[in-house]
């Protein structure tokens, strides 16, 4: 087993904080956004920083479930979670089954793929197993955290203001590799990128324009973690909500992804775009409308005059616009698209090969969500995340209107962020690994329950007032 200095600095805290679970979450959630380094590495794996403080934090809650501590909410955010624990279970069940069933049969493409980059028969491997575990952690983040923020006097906003901040944490990173790029400041490559289980790129461009990929794998991940933090901002905005940091993530989400000059990036903002002033004019608010204008108008200024000054200040600016312009829209024509293109048509071949049951998990690498979840858990698994979907979405309307204005703000920048995460994947990813993501789908589980729990209590309290006569 391999240390990292990222190990000096996580167990240390993780063993301090091992009674702290609120701290333990924001440990969490700032150090997974150094994805792409290691906080141990066993074999040729690496453990995502992130994943240290999670598995403390999740120890934590189980030694508490196991001494006969309940939690407030636990009945009812296990029911919101039952759908997603029942496709877990069916993912670790046919990751053993399927490579064996339909062995020879069906065909897919490799999880760790060496040279050459071809498609291979369907088989049994160690990668069956290593995903297994990575899904099981998730979910079980998922599945105790939402309990444990049902806790009725734990504050959850500052979790939220945390991953606003991780944000920015990012976005001053991405600075300063561009500034590396450029001016040749010194930038600690090699701890960021100490995870051997990834394949780090961190050479591209466009032209003269360096592709910027941060504390990340690559520019197309950076995009979709800033992607989540600009929707998750954006939305708390248009809410209503006024608070500077979000403000600040807002604008610093925007350009790092301007930074990455990612695709996934790009389409994901495009989708956003025109997708949210539909959705206020077709909801018929008025108010929600004006709000849209309000973000939007700003951000279309100050964009223009970034231009305007880049334009005027920097050398070739127009020259490398073009050349960032040019790849993006003719992205269809690469090589990387055209590859793409074929591992999500394969996947779908996959799913169809194995009678929609799916090869199993940790057997196939798509390119984007959708035909990574047929090819793998198939049409059942599929369905069973629907089914998680639209539990959550329906509790989520349900409580919105009552809940304070505290659980209101984190509902509404959870519902962003998660909702980034998913368009991103969709896109361009095969699955959605950032530990980030289930830990905003436990808050906004344990946040609604917890609304929902403050409203039932505050309709008793007023159904049982007594009326003193005078």
């Amino acid at each position: 087993m391999g240390v990292t200095a990222f190990t000096f600095v996580l167990l240390p805290l993780c063993a301090l904080w091992a009674m702290r679970p609120d701290r333990l979450l924001r440990l969490m959630i700032l150090a997974q956004v150094f994805e792409a380094a290691a906080a141990l590495i066993i074999g040729n794996l690496g453990v995502q920083p992130g994943l240290l403080p999670a598995m403390t934090f999740m120890g934590f809650v189980l030694l508490q479930l196991l001494l006969g501590a309940q939690y407030p909410g636990a009945r009812e955010s296990w029911r919101l979670v039952r759908p997603l624990v029942a496709v877990t279970a069916w993912a670790l069940v046919t990751s053993y089954v399927m490579p064996r069933l339909f062995e020879g049969q069906a065909y897919v493409w490799p999880q760790k793929e060496l040279p050459p980059f071809v498609i291979e028969p369907l088989q049994p491997t160690s990668s069956n197993i290593n995903q297994d575990v990575y899904l099981f952690l998730d979910c079980a983040l998922v599945v105790l955290g939402s309990c444990f923020f049902t806790r009725s006097r734990l504050p959850l906003l500052p979790f939220l203001r945390t991953y606003f901040i991780s944000g920015l944490v990012v976005a001053f990173i991405a600075v300063w590799q561009f500034a590396s790029k450029i001016a040749g400041v010194p930038y600690p490559t090699s701890l960021f990128y100490s995870n051997p289980g990834w394949a780090i790129l961190t050479g591209q461009s466009i032209g003269f324009v360096p592709r910027i990929n941060a504390t990340f794998s690559e520019p197309a991940a950076l995009a979709g973690y800033m992607a989540s933090i600009v929707c998750a901002s954006g939305w708390v905005m248009l809410q209503g909500h006024r608070d500077l940091l979000v403000r600040l993530a807002f604008i610093a989400g925007l350009g790092t992804m301007a930074l990455s000059t990612s695709t996934t990036g790009f389409a994901t903002l495009a989708v956003v775009a025109v997708g949210v002033p539909i959705y206020a004019v077709l909801s018929g608010s008025a108010r929600r409308v004006a709000m849209v204008l309000k973000v939007g108008v700003p951000v279309v200024l100050v964009l223009g005059l970034a231009f305007f000054a880049g334009e005027t200040l920097v050398p070739r600016f127009d020259s490398n616009v073009d050349l960032v312009v040019s790849a993006t829209m003719d992205k269809q024509q690469s090589t990387s698209y055209n590859d793409r293109t074929n591992a999500d048509v394969d996947s779908l071949a996959a799913a169809i090969q194995t009678f929609g049951l799916g090869t199993g998990w940790g057997s196939n690498r798509s390119s984007s969500l959708l035909p990574g979840i047929l090819a793998s858990v198939g049409v059942p698994g599929l369905l069973g995340l629907i089914w998680f979907g639209a539990g959550i979405t329906r509790v989520v309307r349900r409580v919105r209107s009552s809940a304070s204005p505290e659980q209101s703000m984190v509902i509404d920048g959870c519902c962003g962020g998660v909702f980034a995460f998913v368009l991103a994947a969709l896109i361009s990813g095969p699955t959605i690994s950032s530990v980030t993501f289930y830990f905003l789908l436990s808050l906004l589980i344990g946040c609604a329950v917890r609304a929902e729990l403050d409203s039932r209590q505050f309709a008793a309290r007023a159904s049982h007032r007594v009326e003193v006569p005078a």
